[in-house]
């Protein structure tokens, strides 16, 4: 049980302080003030750790800690200041202290830890300066501690360096019989790559030693000072750390890959915000675009070419947003069983024709895959952007190697947040001109690139498209060396149907059907009920899914069709539908939807009366829905 001192003249902070640092293994002993800190140790037994404020209202914190450290020659002192600064921790230094953190404190875990150590250090300094004093009293407890021991003990001599006694545990740490290690000088036993300074020096700690076959390992030490006859002696404990530093390493690698993770998450969220409103721009630019050509005299060849200039630009733009919601992993998908092998046989000779002819592909496409469940549209724009990244990474030319593989998973793979299952796997492999580790970490941020042109999107593209797909890719790169990406994508468990929504390029008229139109970004509202209504439909309009039900119902009789935006603020057009379909089982719905998680609309297209439109579309793909679900003409001529 570690027993902590809290020093603080703030009430609040000392409250703050006891609620995330009691329990656990810890006891805590509060002081508001200098001379209570002063009282409250005197009363007290052994403390292992005080957490000392350095200004307080009565005095000094740093003259409370040399008053504790006088007191209790074991505490392991924290102080705590304002603001970090070489002069704090040249104060920290000189009181002795073992650490110093800044107010306000944003890692308790962090805190828990370093208190945690100390505490460790405290106790090993009580039972060392516990095992001197026994040593000095008796040569037989001395013994049978020094040999039973679970830390390397050594007895060094101070003037010499000369090792004049080791414990079985040191003979096991450092693969060395006794005898032989009573040949050494302590400097033998130090790395001396990492530290050769060391050699006259056993009190530095945490260290690095070394073992008999030359292999080296991270040690902690505690040095204890020895008369014995006259002579001075080290009594050194040695304890090995690897794992704990193994640990430590896994807890930073996790907290990176958290960190990454954390980061993508909110620049996707950000893209698919961006590319929802930008594709309801889109939709007016095209929408009145097509209006103006149409309106068109004949004649007029230069407004022609200017109308059509500007839906060739915003068609461009179309192709930037999809990007966004497929970096967003917003993007609908059409999902369908099928082999990453036929992915990349019938991407061939695109694939040859964007890396070009100095790019020599070879594939490995291995038998009995299985198969998986995603978007082949995706997946290939995956592969693409994959070997073109390859391409640019070998201006000169060079081999490009295309595999697949089965990859069962045993266990989970921490790093890719991958669980245990079975997983296909995509490699593309180039020998260009590989990457540093301070690249390799950023090259699926949006927009970071190091290429002289280029959007920065290609990279950032495809981790959307995997991990909407449900997997993860790995890459593995080193300057000079080429590049490695492994896609893993989760093999499919059973057959599924892809959802198919041809959409007619023509763009018939109504016959006077009634349509209700809820779209809460007011350009395209308007734009919708001007195209419909010209196309002889009856249109009712609502601001949101609440005008929209409010205005149908004050209209009554029959309505023929809804078209509505997904996501709309007071009701959504899902609420919308099942309100309306309420009292008409058999309405037909049209959703829009600029991005959307896939099981939301999918999951109802499956009816036919129900399908959907991605934004931004042309008047006549609408039109063409709305014929195509309202049915053929009622009409004969």
């Amino acid at each position: 049980m570690a027993k902590l001192l809290i020093v603080d003249d703030e009430p609040v902070i000392l409250d703050v302080f006891r609620r995330f640092l009691e329990g656990e293994g810890r006891t805590l002993t509060l002081a508001g003030s200098a001379r209570e800190a002063v009282a409250r140790a005197a009363e007290a037994g052994e403390i292992d750790v005080a957490l000392v404020d350095k200004n307080l209202g009565d005095g000094s914190g740093l003259d409370v800690a040399r008053k504790l450290k006088a007191m209790k020659p074991d505490v392991e002192i924290i102080l705590v200041t304002g603001y970090a600064s070489l002069d704090s921790a040249i104060e920290a230094v000189q009181i002795g202290a073992y650490d110093y953190v800044t107010k306000p404190v944003s890692d308790y875990d962090a805190l828990k830890l370093k208190i945690d150590n100390a505490a460790e250090k405290a106790r090993m300094k009580r039972a060392q300066r516990e095992l001197l004093a026994r040593l000095v009293e008796s040569e037989l407890l001395h013994r049978g501690v020094f040999e039973t021991s679970s830390d390397a003990m050594l007895l060094v001599d101070g003037e010499s360096g000369l090792v004049e006694d080791a414990n079985p545990a040191a003979e096991q740490l450092y693969g060395r019989e006794r005898e032989a290690l009573r040949r050494l000088r302590y400097a033998d036993l130090l790395d001396p790559e990492v530290e050769p300074s060391l050699a006259a020096d056993a009190r530095a700690a945490p260290s690095r030693h070394r073992r008999a076959d030359g292999g080296t390992f991270p040690v902690e030490i505690t040095v204890g000072e020895l008369r014995l006859h006259g002579r001075g002696l080290r009594v050194i404990a040695v304890r090995d750390v690897s794992e704990r530093e193994a640990a430590e390493r896994e807890r930073r690698e996790l907290e990176q890959h958290l960190r990454q993770a954390q980061k993508m998450e909110a620049v996707g969220r950000l893209a698919g915000g961006v590319a929802h409103d930008f594709s309801n721009v889109l939709a007016v630019v095209l929408g009145y675009s097509e209006l103006l050509t149409r309106d068109l005299p004949p004649g007029d060849v230069r407004l022609r070419e200017c109308a059509e200039g500007i839906i060739e630009a915003a068609n461009r733009a179309v192709g930037v947003t999809r990007q966004l919601l497929t970096l967003s992993r917003k993007k609908l998908l059409r999902p369908e069983v099928l082999s990453l092998n036929k992915v990349v046989q019938d991407l061939g000779r695109l694939l040859s024709r964007a890396i070009g002819e100095r790019i020599e592909v070879t594939t490995r496409l291995a038998e009995g895959l299985w198969p998986v469940l995603a978007d082949a549209d995706q997946l290939a724009q995956v592969l693409l952007n994959l070997a073109v990244n390859a391409r640019d990474a070998m201006p000169d030319g060079g081999a490009l190697d295309i595999a697949t593989a089965n990859a069962p998973l045993a266990t989970a793979q921490r790093d890719l947040d991958l669980a245990a299952g079975r997983y296909v796997t995509l490699t593309v492999r180039d020998r260009g001109c590989g990457m540093t580790e301070e690249v390799r970490a950023r090259i699926f941020e949006p927009f970071f690139t190091t290429k002289e042109t280029g959007t920065g999107l290609g990279l950032a593209t495809v981790y959307g498209i995997v991990r909407q797909a449900g997997g993860a890719i790995r890459v593995e790169s080193a300057p000079g060396r080429g590049a490695t990406f492994t896609v893993f994508l989760p093999a499919a468990e059973q057959p599924s149907q892809r959802v198919e929504l041809p959409v007619s390029a023509a763009a018939p008229r109504g016959l006077g059907e009634t349509v209700v139109l809820a779209e809460d970004e007011d350009g395209l509202r308007t734009l919708l009920a001007r195209v419909l209504a010209g196309s002889g439909y009856q249109v009712v309009v609502g601001r949101n899914g609440v005008e929209a039900l409010e205005a149908a119902r004050a209209r009554g009789g029959r309505v023929d069709l809804l078209l509505t935006d997904l996501v709309m603020p007071r009701m959504s057009g899902a609420e919308l539908a099942e309100a309306l379909s309420l009292a008409q089982p058999d309405l037909k719905v049209l959703f829009m939807t600029g991005h959307v998680d896939a099981g939301q609309a999918i999951g109802r297209l499956v009816d036919g009366g129900v399908e959907l439109i991605h934004k931004p579309f042309s008047s006549e793909a609408l039109l063409g829905h709305l014929r195509r679900m309202l049915g053929p003409s009622r009409v004969t001529a």
